[in-house]
């Protein structure tokens, strides 16, 4: 080891020599066996992140968003199960009241809350979702239209940057001496930069870092394994398409085919003369061919693409799917079955509410404060105690046991041991809505019972419990 230290200083410049030789991390130590790993000494991730290698690798993503069927299902199933139709919210102040008249507003406010009026809060929540995985990241602009009313305007993440050897910002970036975001520069068409307020922007992504201030797409390490698979999949399919054109070999001792024809035969064994195949098709029917001696006609048959290629291709999309949610929950899900199932769905499952709570703390609990906020200093809205104090409602919980969990849950609420409203929230149902619409559905069963002069049992009974009757007319 010391010799090779020695070789290592004499050959590579100072900064090349590693500095872990003899290591007892086996890791660390420097073998010619191994390929040199890039990159240099561990620093802030700003400065592994650059704004030339962030560009780069949205461009790879968006590409392969586009062109690629298995990314748009990673990104799609992302989307689907984390957002659905939408994360609702609830109103969780001291007034019932107050909390209906609040969630009324903001599900009308909803309908139509971007700038351009061109999509929903719902439709939001997706591009957001879908806008993470592809870019990394999102921005949303808390702003106000022409007529002075709460507006949020959706900014991809290539609208946010500087020009390049800028000192100002990190990637679009402002900070202050803490680190904190103070002003985020938007780049707009024609060349204009225009800086907004921090306290304006609202920037969607997951960290993974403490000391990044952007965000890589969500798919960027498997950028490389898919456009080899897209590759591949190009030359093996022209392959294919070649041997599919081929449909016979005619096989020649030399190797060369006369200019008489291909189905040219010599005299007949003793007589000098050819042999006559219409005359012999006649006979045994079918179709005859006629060779040479030294010639053989066989069919081709092709080998590709063969099970060792297809079976290559699933492990660049296994290890593709890494880090997003389970290869067998968005592509193939043949090979496993019963408690692999059941684990897979739920690893999917805590993928989806990890996405969840980045989006209510990150999306949804600002927005609502921004929209709820200004309808009380306008006015519309009364002000209350706790007024910011929301729960969210995420789309119902992805499950392969759907009769099972049901009556289990089922058994939980008689029990105690869950409440309704969580019950309700699985289902991604609003618990309050659902009492109202039970007590009104009640309300209807009575009176019809009263009018008819008919039991209740009879309109509806619940299982396991009965339903209070009413004396027919006399």
């Amino acid at each position: 080891m010391s010799r090779l230290k020695s070789i290592a200083r004499l050959l590579l410049p100072p900064v090349l020599v590693p500095k872990a030789w003899g290591s007892p991390y086996e890791a660390a130590n420097w073998s010619p066996r191994r390929g040199t790993v890039p990159g240099a000494s561990p620093s802030d991730a700003r400065n592994e992140l650059t704004p030339g290698v962030r560009t780069e690798l949205v461009r790879k993503a968006r590409y392969l968003h586009k062109n690629s069927g298995f990314v748009r299902e990673l990104v799609a199933n992302m989307a689907i199960y984390s957002t659905g139709d939408g994360i609702r919210v609830q109103a969780q102040s001291g007034n019932p009241e107050w909390n209906r008249a609040a969630e009324e507003y903001f599900a009308l406010w909803s309908a139509r809350c971007e700038v351009t009026r061109r999509f929903s809060f719902e439709e939001c929540q997706a591009l957001v979702c879908r806008g993470m995985d592809i870019d990394g990241e999102y921005f949303i602009h808390k702003t106000r239209d022409g007529e002075g009313e709460p507006r949020i305007q959706l900014i991809e993440s290539h609208r946010i940057g500087d020009e390049f050897g800028s000192k100002e910002t990190i990637d679009g970036v402002g900070l202050d001496a803490w680190g904190a975001p103070v002003f985020y520069r938007v780049l707009e068409d024609g060349g204009i930069a225009s800086d907004l307020p921090a306290e304006a922007i609202l920037h969607i992504h997951e960290p993974e870092w403490a000391g990044g201030v952007r965000s890589h797409p969500t798919i960027q390490h498997s950028i490389n394994h898919v456009l080899d698979e897209m590759e591949l999949l190009a030359l093996e399919k022209h392959a294919v398409k070649d041997n599919a054109d081929v449909a016979r070999v005619l096989k020649t001792a030399r190797g060369e085919i006369d200019d008489s024809g291909d189905f040219v035969v010599g005299g007949a064994a003793g007589t000098g003369e050819a042999s006559d195949p219409v005359s012999l098709q006649r006979i045994v029917g079918g179709k005859l061919v006629a060779l040479k001696p030294d010639e053989s006609l066989d069919s081709f048959q092709s080998n590709r693409p063969s099970p060792t290629f297809t079976g290559f291709l699933e492990h660049l999309r296994r290890d593709s799917a890494l880090g997003v949610i389970p290869f067998e929950f968005a592509a193939d899900s043949s090979k496993v079955g019963g408690a692999g199932v059941r684990l897979i769905v739920a690893k999917a499952d805590r993928r989806f509410s990890f996405r969840q709570m980045i989006l209510e703390r990150r999306l949804i609990k600002p927005v609502w404060a921004y929209v709820i906020g200004d309808a009380i200093d306008r006015r519309l809205l009364p002000p209350v105690a706790g007024w910011w104090k929301i729960s969210t409602v995420p789309p119902k919980r992805v499950t392969v046991d759907a009769g099972r969990e049901a009556q289990q849950n089922r058994a939980d609420v008689e029990m105690g041991l869950k409440t309704l409203s969580d019950h309700y929230a699985e289902l991604g149902a609003d618990f309050g809505e659902e009492i109202e619409r039970r007590a009104a559905d009640a309300k209807v069963i009575l009176e019809t019972a009263a009018k008819y002069g008919v039991p209740v049992d009879m309109l509806w009974k619940p299982s396991g419990g009965s339903a209070a009757s009413v004396p027919p007319k006399s």
